[in-house]
């Protein structure tokens, strides 16, 4: 009754919740109500058909290879997620983080310089701060400034494009 049970589950057949219900109940030993025993009695024919051995190992090979193939369809596509997914989207949001951590330091210069400063020789500043010396030569000093900023703006947008994406990911 148990391994009958048992393939009628694995075969996505019946009620899935009432089956695991009543194999709880028999695997602890308890007795199982009327309508239960009923329940059985009109599904386990319908699905498994006659119980002989020849069939109830046709049903769990059946069983199993479904179960494979599902298992192979998932392989596949979580290979697809990390090849085109994972990897493409990790590399970019790298990248822009570290340009912006590039731009945020030379943006804010006048507060590091204030901290750093005492501790550091004369004229330090123009090799560590290298885009702002640029800046300063073209007479763009608030360019890289406004760049942080719009770069930090932007962050929350891309944060939510990749969370609908990943939502988008999970209906699917």
């Amino acid at each position: 009754m148990i391994s009958s049970i048992q393939q009628i589950i694995l075969s996505g057949k019946g009620d899935r919740g009432r089956l695991e219900y009543i194999l709880g109940m028999l695997t602890s030993g308890k007795a199982l109500p009327l309508s239960d025993q009923k329940y059985l009695e009109s599904i386990i024919p319908l699905y498994l058909g006659p119980q002989d051995t020849e069939s109830i190992q046709r049903h769990a090979e059946q069983a199993i290879n479904s179960l494979q193939g599902e298992i192979k369809t998932l392989d596949e596509r979580l290979g697809r997620l990390e090849k085109r997914g994972f990897e493409k989207y990790i590399g970019k949001k790298a990248v822009f983080f570290f340009v912006t951590a590039f731009f945020g330091w030379h943006a804010f210069q006048n507060s590091l310089m204030l901290i750093l400063g005492p501790h550091l020789p004369q004229d330090t500043s123009q090799y560590l701060f290298p885009l702002n010396t640029i800046a300063n030569i073209f007479g763009v000093s608030m360019v890289v400034g406004w760049i942080f900023v719009f770069m930090v703006l932007a962050w929350p947008f891309i944060g939510i494009a990749h969370l609908a994406k990943f939502i988008r990911s999970r209906k699917a």
